[in-house]
Order: C-alpha cells, then sequence, then structure tokens
C-alpha cells in the first residue's frame, strides 16, 4: 500500500481519483534494518536493464489468482491496502476488513474488522516491529485521522471454518496516536506508514506516517518511552514544487524505506497526484524526484497516480499505477524506467486500477483493486527477499 526487515522486518483511478476519495486524486519494503543490505541486494538480480521494450506494457505472466470479489472470509470488496510479512500477505478493502492470506493457497487466515468504519476504510496497512519489539500491524485509520497499532492474533485452530477464524481474530491494541488537524502530532488523512529500526531489527527508532487533504505532508514519529510515539518533526506541504528547499505533496500514497547505495536508509515516497516518485533521506531531504506533474502519462519512466511503491532491493522499486492500470519496474537511481506490466482489462495479466504491490523472491503480488483480487506473477529480473522478524509465528 506498505521493516527491511521489513526493519526486523515485518512489514498501494482512472484520471482523476479513486472510488471513495474524499477528494479528487487520493497506501512495501515499509521497515527496514540497516544491517540487512547486504540480504536485500540479491545476486543475479539480472542488472536493472529493461527485459522489454519499456515503453511498451505487456500482459503479466500470472502464476495464480487470490481472492474473489464478496464479503466472505477469502473475498474481497475494493481492497486497497496489502504487505506481506514473510509469510502471510495482509490486505484491508472497502468493507473495512483486515485479512490475513496464505499466499500460496490463497484460503484467508482469519481477521478483523476496524473498531469503527462509518467515516471510512483505511487506505494503509504495514506488519512490522512495535513498539515493544514485537510484530504489530500499523494500521492508518484514514478517516479517523489516527494510527492504530495492533498485535498480530494467533493462527485459527484447527477445524475452524473461514467464519470462525475471522470472528476469533480480533486482536489486542497496542497503542494508538494522531488526531484531526493540522497542528504537531495530528493528521487529516493518513494513508501509509514505514518504521525504521536498529540494526537488530527489534527496536523501533522511528515510524513515518503519509498523508493528505491539507496537510500533504509525512510525519515523524518517535517512540516515547511508554509503549507509545510522540511527534518528533514533519516535512513537506502541498503543492507541486520539484525544489528541494520546499517540499511539496500531493496525496503521498504510499512509503517505503530502502537501502541506500552507502548502506544507509532512505524513504521512498509515491506522490499520487504529484504523478512522481520521490526520494528522501530519513531526515526528509530531498534526494532526487523521478517523474513529474508535467511529464504525467504512459511513457517509460513516467507515472499516471501512483498509488503503490514497492522497494526490491536491488536498486529498483515497482511501481503501482492507478491512473494507468499497470506495474512498471524502476531504477531508483537514474529514473529509467525498466518495464511496464498490466493494462486495462479482466483477463489475469490485466489490471484495474491497481493500489498496491510487493513481492518475495520471484513472486510479485499486484493488489488488482477494481477486479478484486490480488494478481500473483513473475516479472522478468525481479527477485527480492526480506527477512521476516517472526510475523504470524
Amino acid at each position: 500500500m506498505h521493516e527491511q526487515r521489513h526493519v526486523g522486518a515485518i512489514g498501494g483511478r482512472t484520471r482523476s481519483g479513486g472510488p471513495g476519495s474524499p477528494r479528487p486524486c487520493r497506501p512495501s519494503v515499509r521497515a527496514w534494518t540497516p544491517g540487512l543490505l547486504a540480504v536485500l541486494v540479491m545476486a543475479g538480480a539480472s542488472g536493472c536493464s529493461p527485459a522489454h521494450d519499456p515503453d511498451e506494457t505487456t500482459l503479466l505472466a500470472v502464476d495464480r489468482i487470490i481472492g474473489e470479489v464478496g464479503t466472505f472470509p477469502g473475498q474481497m470488496s475494493y481492497p486497497r491496502a496489502m504487505d506481506f510479512d514473510g509469510r502471510y500477505l495482509w490486505i484491508v478493502d472497502k468493507t473495512a476488513r483486515v485479512q490475513r492470506f496464505d499466499p500460496v493457497s490463497g484460503r484467508s487466515a482469519g481477521g478483523w474488522t476496524m473498531p469503527e468504519y462509518l467515516l471510512g476504510k483505511p487506505t494503509g496497512i504495514t506488519v512490522a516491529s512495535g513498539p515493544d519489539g514485537e510484530p504489530a500491524v500499523y494500521i492508518p485509520d484514514t478517516h479517523y485521522h489516527r494510527v492504530i497499532v495492533h498485535r498480530i492474533p494467533p493462527l485459527p485452530a484447527d477445524g475452524m471454518t473461514p467464519r470462525q477464524a475471522f470472528l476469533a481474530g480480533q486482536p489486542a491494541e497496542v497503542t494508538r496516536f494522531g488526531s484531526y488537524g493540522e497542528g504537531r502530532g495530528q493528521f487529516i488523512y493518513p494513508t501509509d506508514v514505514a518504521v525504521l529500526t536498529d540494526s537488530s531489527g527489534r527496536r523501533v527508532r522511528r515510524v513515518y506516517v503519509s498523508e493528505y487533504g491539507g496537510n500533504d505532508r509525512v510525519s515523524v514519529w518517535e517512540p516515547d518511552g511508554s509503549g507509545g510515539f510522540a511527534p518528533a518533526f514533519a516535512f513537506g506541504v502541498f503543492g507541486s514544487s520539484d525544489s528541494a528547499d520546499r517540499i511539496e505533496f500531493n496525496r503521498p500514497q504510499s512509503i517505503e524505506i530502502a537501502p541506500g547505495p552507502d548502506g544507509t536508509a532512505e524513504l521512498v515516497v509515491a506522490d499520487a497526484c504529484n504523478h512522481r516518485i520521490g526520494r528522501f533521506t530519513i531526515d526528509g531531504e530531498l534526494i532526487a524526484w523521478i517523474g513529474s506533474p508535467g511529464t504525467a502519462g504512459e511513457a517509460s519512466g513516467s507515472f499516471k497516480y501512483p498509488y503503490g511503491v514497492h522497494v526490491v532491493g536491488d536498486g529498483t522499486a515497482l511501481v503501482a499505477e492507478f491512473g494507468n492500470n499497470r506495474v512498471q519496474r524502476i531504477d531508483l537511481r537514474t529514473g529509467l524506467g525498466l518495464g511496464s506490466y498490466g493494462g486495462a482489462g479482466r483477463r489475469p495479466g490485466n489490471l484495474i486500477n491497481p493500489w498496491a504491490v510487493t513481492s518475495w523472491g520471484s513472486a510479485v503480488f499486484v493488489l488488482d483493486s477494481q477486479n478484486n483480487r490480488v494478481v500473483v506473477a513473475r516479472l522478468p529480473g525481479v527477485k527480492s527477499r526480506r527477512i521476516v522478524a517472526g510475523a504470524g509465528r
């Protein structure tokens, strides 16, 4: 939607916006551990050369499909956020359900419904180390102007029906933070979360939260010493400038933490309504923009409403483009497009309004939102690996 150890790891519009957006135009590795750079940069990720003409969009090479439309456990109703914890996919849809899926069988492995949802549903989910060092699920509760951190519930007991497993899955709440407003420690519409940990992969150093609706910024939070988080600083305002002196966003929809070329961490931001991807230091300083409002479109290296971004770990990223109905692989250093996959349609290799993308090994998972499914595919040259700190175990 989102630790690169998947920080310690554990753990996205047609033309002008997604269905249900509060305003036109509108959630990874979301968690990162510095010591894992060598693991993340996989040998053989066939370099960063295009596998085909990068200006052409080709059908996804589909392995399998997960999900179908519906409200029964294992079904989806317009899913808008996804993350992967190394064992399970986590998905949030517009019925306010959080579901855990087996990525091989496609079966639901429990879940829960958000505590409040009449005002709107979440648009992000991140599985990462919690404030106590245990795996947790961070959900930017978009229309309630807060982030809720949940304990990961146990797996369903043997013999449970999918319905029983879902009803038994309500997790304990670890903490929550944020409130409505434009001030320090407040949100309008939070969209995604990225978690930065220390080298152990367990202790949280920072939590990054993207938001839109007027604030259009990234807020940075740090542990408060009592099991919660306190606001540290924020960067970004509403706008479309490309200046490093004034960071501007227009719906920063998805964020992930990536290994930088020198082993340090970077923050990668999908600035959806500015049709670009931003690279930032962990302190919010601009490194580079890829794409721009003026070059929005279908050409290689250009984007149209990039809602989801996923850092592969080999210097490239996958971008889910809501407006182009595709997934594009890009070189984060050069900004070059390395291939586009999908195209509008309902066939297995097509996509309609994808919101998120993630990967594990050579499997790429695309949240095909308007088709109410996850497309599991193979993309040329994509081979990532993230080490996970016990999620779901």
